[in-house]
C-alpha cells in the first residue's frame, strides 16, 4: 500500500462519505459496528475490508465482561448467541506453571478478601494455600474437577455469575457479520490501495475498486498492519520486548474426543515459552506461544507435536507485543490489534477491544470530538496496556523452573514496570493486601489477579504461619467445595441446558 500525504480534496460521492469509517471485517471491526449502530443510529456508517484477507482463526478465551458487553451493550440474545456461536464458559484459567500441581485464576474473588469464605478465617485465604493452590473458591473447585456449575437445592444449575465465554473464531466472526447484515451496515468488500493525509488526518482510502471513500471519523481495526495509525499516520510504536519475551506462536488443534470438557484455559509451561489450551464443543485448539530468541520455529513445532500427538496441521503466527503511544489520533483512532497486542496469557484481547469501544461510542455521543476527548481516551488506553504489560511479566519473574535458557532469563532479566512494588511487598508481607487496597483500586487486575499470580507460583514470604486449628478449619472447607463439585454439572450437560433455553446464565 502507498501512503502519500495530500493537500486537495479528494471529492467523492454522498454514498461513499461517512461519518464514521471502520477499516477492517475481524472481531473488533464487527463489534464496533454493532456497538455504533445500536448507541449510534443516525451517524452514518461504512465498513471496508476485503474477504480476500483471512483472519487469524484460532479459539479466543474472554474475560468475565464479556456477558454484559454482549447481551447488554450491544444487545445480542442470549438463547440465539450460544445456539449459534455454542461457545462453552470460562471461569478461569488453569496453569500449569513448573509445579506438580496447577493454580487457578479464577474469575470469582478466590485468594482475596472479596471471597465469602474469609469472614471463616483470621488469616487471609492465601496464608493456608503456601503448599497446597488447587482451589480456595468453589467456581476454582469446579474446575480441578472437571465441572461447570452447582446444583441448588432444587436440583436447578446456579452457574457462578463470574465467567466468561470461549469463543471459535472463525463461529463468533460469521455469526457477527450476519448480525450486521441485519442491523443494515453498509460493507464495502475492498482493499485499500492508497492512504491520502493531511493536517487533520486521514482524508481519502483509495480502493482496489476505483472508489475514494472518506470519513469524519476513521476506526482502525486492521489487525497487526495497522494501515491507518502505524503506517499511514506513522504514530510511535512502544515494545514490550523488555517485559515480554515471546514472539511466535505455533497453532493447531485436533477433533474433540471423549477427554473432560473443561471450564477454563489451560496455560502450560513449555521450554520456552507456554501452551494454551481452549474447549470447544467440536475441536480442541492449542498453541505454543515462544520466543524466537531461544527456539526455532522447527524445534517449537516438534516440541508442541511431541506435547499435543493428536494436533493435525500447524501454522506459525508472529507478532510484536507492544502498543502504540497514542491509540487514537487526529481522526484515527485504532481498537484491537491495530493499537497494539501482548500474548494472549490473561485473554484479555477482546476485553480492551469492548473497553476501547465503549469509550468511542461515549465520546460519540457529543456533538464534536475534541482534543481532550483524545487526550483522556489515549491515557486511559495505556494505563490498560502498562498494567498488562507489568501483570503478564509477573507470570515470568518468580517461575520455579531450571535448566531452560528462557526461563532463566525471563527470571534474571524480565521487568516488572509497576508490578514490581507488588512483588516486592508480597515478598515481605505475604498474602494480606490490605494496605495494597488504595494502589490496587485503579488496576484492571485487581488484588484477585496479583494473588492468584503470587500464591499460585508459591513465592516464598516472609509472613507468619498458621495456626494448627486454622488450617484444620481451612481443610474442613475444602472438603465442602469438593463435595459441591463432585454433584455438579458436566459442560457437555450444561450447555445443552443453556442452548434448549432451559438454563439462562447470569449475565453481570
Amino acid at each position: 500500500m502507498i501512503l502519500q500525504p495530500s493537500n486537495n480534496k479528494t471529492h467523492s460521492n454522498d454514498d461513499a462519505e461517512a461519518d464514521v469509517l471502520i477499516l477492517g471485517g475481524g472481531t473488533a471491526a464487527l463489534l464496533a459496528a454493532i456497538a455504533i449502530k445500536r448507541h449510534l443510529p443516525d451517524r452514518k456508517l461504512l465498513m471496508v475490508r476485503s474477504t480476500k484477507l483471512g483472519i487469524i482463526g484460532v479459539g479466543e478465551g474472554t474475560i468475565a465482561t464479556i456477558g454484559r458487553f454482549l447481551h447488554h451493550y450491544l444487545g445480542i440474545e442470549p438463547l440465539r448467541f450460544h445456539q449459534e456461536v455454542r461457545p462453552s464458559i470460562k471461569l478461569g484459567i488453569q496453569f500449569l506453571w513448573g509445579s506438580d500441581t496447577p493454580y487457578h485464576y479464577s474469575f470469582a474473588p478466590q485468594f482475596s478478601a472479596g471471597n465469602p469464605a474469609q469472614s471463616r478465617f483470621s488469616q487471609p485465604i492465601g496464608a493456608f494455600c503456601s503448599s497446597d493452590a488447587t482451589y480456595a473458591n468453589e467456581a476454582s473447585s469446579l474446575m480441578y474437577h472437571g465441572k461447570v456449575a452447582c446444583l441448588n437445592s432444587e436440583g436447578a444449575p446456579v452457574l457462578s455469575p463470574r465467567f466468561a465465554y470461549h469463543l471459535e473464531n472463525r463461529r463468533f466472526v460469521e455469526f457477527l457479520e450476519r448480525y450486521t447484515d441485519e442491523l443494515g451496515v453498509r460493507k464495502l468488500d475492498a482493499i485499500v490501495q492508497h492512504v491520502s493525509v493531511n493536517k487533520d488526518g486521514v482524508e481519502t482510502l483509495r480502493l482496489d475498486s476505483g472508489e475514494h471513500v472518506s470519513a469524519k471519523l476513521f476506526i482502525d481495526c486492521s489487525g497487526f498492519r495497522s494501515e491507518l495509525l502505524g503506517k499511514a499516520l506513522n504514530e510511535d510504536f512502544l515494545s514490550f520486548d523488555n517485559s515480554l519475551f515471546c514472539d511466535r506462536a505455533v497453532v493447531g488443534g485436533w477433533a474433540r474426543d471423549t477427554d473432560t470438557y473443561h471450564a477454563f484455559t489451560l496455560a502450560e509451561a513449555m521450554n520456552s515459552g507456554w501452551s494454551w489450551r481452549i474447549e470447544h464443543d467440536e475441536i480442541v485448539n492449542r498453541g505454543y506461544v515462544y520466543s524466537s530468541s531461544f527456539i526455532t520455529d522447527e524445534e517449537a513445532e516438534s516440541e508442541f507435536r511431541m506435547k499435543n500427538p493428536k494436533v493435525d496441521s500447524t501454522r506459525i503466527v508472529n507478532f510484536r507485543s507492544g502498543v502504540y503511544r497514542r491509540t487514537w489520533v487526529k481522526n484515527v483512532v485504532a481498537i484491537g490489534n491495530a493499537a497494539g497486542f501482548v500474548e494472549p496469557l490473561e485473554a484479555t484481547a477482546i476485553g480492551f477491544m469492548t473497553s476501547a469501544i465503549d469509550q468511542v461510542v461515549a465520546i460519540l455521543r457529543s456533538s464534536h470530538v475534541a482534543e481532550i476527548h483524545r487526550s483522556i481516551f489515549n491515557r486511559g488506553q495505556q494505563e490498560n496496556w502498562m498494567q498488562v504489560r507489568d501483570f503478564l511479566a509477573l507470570h515470568y519473574k518468580p517461575n520455579r523452573h531450571s535448566r531452560s535458557a528462557f526461563w532463566d532469563a525471563c527470571r534474571n532479566d524480565a521487568e516488572l514496570g509497576d508490578a514490581q512494588e507488588i512483588f516486592d511487598f508480597y515478598k515481605e508481607s505475604g498474602p494480606n493486601f490490605q494496605p495494597l487496597r488504595k494502589r490496587l483500586s485503579s488496576d484492571i487486575f485487581g488484588p484477585e489477579g496479583y494473588l492468584s499470580v503470587l500464591v499460585g507460583q508459591k513465592v516464598s514470604h516472609r509472613s507468619r504461619c498458621c495456626t494448627k486449628n486454622e488450617n484444620d478449619g481451612w481443610l474442613r472447607y475444602k472438603r465442602q467445595l469438593r463435595g459441591s463439585a463432585d454433584s455438579a454439572l458436566s459442560m457437555q450437560d450444561y450447555l445443552m441446558l443453556i442452548r434448549e433455553g432451559v438454563a439462562v446464565p447470569p449475565l453481570g
